[in-house]
C-alpha cells in the first residue's frame, strides 16, 4: 500500500477592514474582520471623546455591507454624529486599497475634530 500524502490547505484569507482614526494628533489603527451580527461588534473608545465602530457584515469571505459609525461622548450618553454605508461590489484586490475618502468630523461645544479613512484588503480575485 502506498502512503497517502497529506497536504496542508491554508484557508482563504478573510477580508480585513483597517481604519486609521486620528484625534488630537494621535492615530489609532482599528481592524475588523467579517461578522454576522452588527450588534456584537464593539465600538472603540477614542481618548474619551469619540467612539468609532467599523462593522463588516458577511460570511464565507463575502462582504454583504460595511457600515462605519462615529459617536461623540458626553457625560450622559454617546451621541451619533456620523454613519457611512458601503455596499458591494467591492474592487477585487489582494492589496489594500482606499475604501473611504479622508473624512473630518466635528462635534461638541468646541467642535472637536476626528479624522478617519479606511482601507479594505484580502478580496480574492
Amino acid at each position: 500500500m502506498l502512503p497517502v500524502a497529506a497536504f496542508a490547505v491554508s484557508p482563504a484569507k478573510e477580508p480585513i477592514l483597517r481604519c486609521f482614526v486620528t484625534y488630537a494628533g494621535s492615530t489609532e489603527v482599528i481592524e475588523t474582520g467579517l461578522s454576522s451580527n452588527p450588534y456584537q461588534v464593539a465600538a472603540h473608545d477614542i481618548q474619551g471623546r469619540f467612539r468609532f465602530k467599523p462593522v463588516m457584515i458577511g460570511e464565507h469571505g463575502r462582504i454583504s455591507y460595511i457600515k462605519l459609525y462615529t459617536y461623540f461622548q458626553t457625560n450622559k450618553t454617546d451621541i451619533p454624529i456620523h454613519q457611512a454605508s458601503y455596499f458591494p461590489p467591492f474592487r477585487r484586490n489582494k492589496q489594500a486599497y482606499l475604501l473611504t475618502p479622508h473624512n473630518s468630523l466635528y462635534a461638541g461645544e468646541v467642535e472637536r475634530e476626528l479624522q478617519y479613512h479606511c482601507t479594505l484588503k484580502n478580496l480574492a480575485s
